[in-house]
C-alpha cells in the first residue's frame, strides 16, 4: 500500500538531497509549493519536481541507478513521466519528475525565478506560488481546478498572498491560446479579475 501522508520536511529534504547527490535534481513545482508557504508541519501529498539536472525521459539510467541505490521503486505518473516511490519509515514517499515534453510545458523563466526553500538540511528551490497557479490553470484537470479554488479560498482568508502583477507578467510566457485559457480559469476561481 502506498501512503503519501504525514512525511516530515526533514525526511522529504533528506530524500531530495540524496537524489541530488546522485544527479537527480530539480525544482519543486507541485502542491508542496503552498504547503511550504503555509508552514504545514508535514508533507500531505507527493512531491512534483521539474528536472533540471537530468532528463527523466532520456537519462533513464541516471534515475534507475539512483532508485536502486536508495531502494526506490520506479513507476510512471499521470503524464507518463517517471515516478519514484521511496521507502521512508513504514511508508512510501512518491516523487514525480517532469520535463517539457508533449503537452506538459513550464517556461524556463518560471524555473529561473524559483525561490530558495529549506527542508531540514536540504536547500533547494520551489517555483513561486503565482507560477504554481498558472501551471494549475493551464493543466485544467479537475484536480488542478480544485487546487485553484482551494488556493483562492486561502487568498480570500489572507492565509496566502500573491502578486497579481507577477501573474499578469508570467501569463505572457505562454502562447496566446494557453494564456487566454489560463486567464479564464483564474478568473473563474476568483484569483484574478
Amino acid at each position: 500500500m502506498v501512503l503519501e501522508l504525514g512525511f516530515s520536511w526533514v525526511d522529504v529534504g533528506s530524500l531530495l538531497m540524496e537524489l541530488e547527490r546522485r544527479g537527480v535534481g530539480g525544482v519543486i513545482i507541485g502542491s508542496t509549493v503552498y504547503q511550504i508557504l503555509l508552514k504545514w508541519r508535514e508533507l500531505e501529498d507527493d512531491v512534483d519536481v521539474f528536472a533540471t539536472s537530468f532528463s527523466p525521459s532520456f537519462d533513464e539510467d541516471v534515475l534507475l541507478q539512483a532508485a536502486e541505490e536508495l531502494d526506490c521503486f520506479v513507476g510512471q505518473n499521470d503524464w507518463g513521466m517517471p515516478q519514484l516511490r521511496c521507502p521512508l519509515r513504514d511508508e512510501e514517499l512518491s516523487i514525480e519528475f517532469f520535463e517539457n515534453l508533449y503537452d506538459f510545458y513550464v517556461p524556463q523563466e518560471i524555473i529561473d525565478s524559483a525561490r530558495k526553500v529549506r527542508l531540514g538540511d536540504y536547500e533547494g528551490k520551489a517555483i513561486l506560488l503565482e507560477d504554481y497557479l498558472l501551471l494549475k490553470a493551464k493543466g485544467g484537470r479537475s484536480k488542478d481546478l480544485e487546487s485553484l479554488w482551494f488556493i483562492s479560498d486561502l487568498l480570500k482568508s489572507r492565509k496566502l498572498k500573491i502578486s497579481k502583477g507577477l501573474i499578469q507578467e508570467h501569463i505572457k510566457l505562454f502562447d496566446y491560446d494557453d494564456a487566454k485559457l489560463i486567464k479564464k480559469r483564474l478568473r473563474e476561481a476568483g484569483i484574478i479579475k
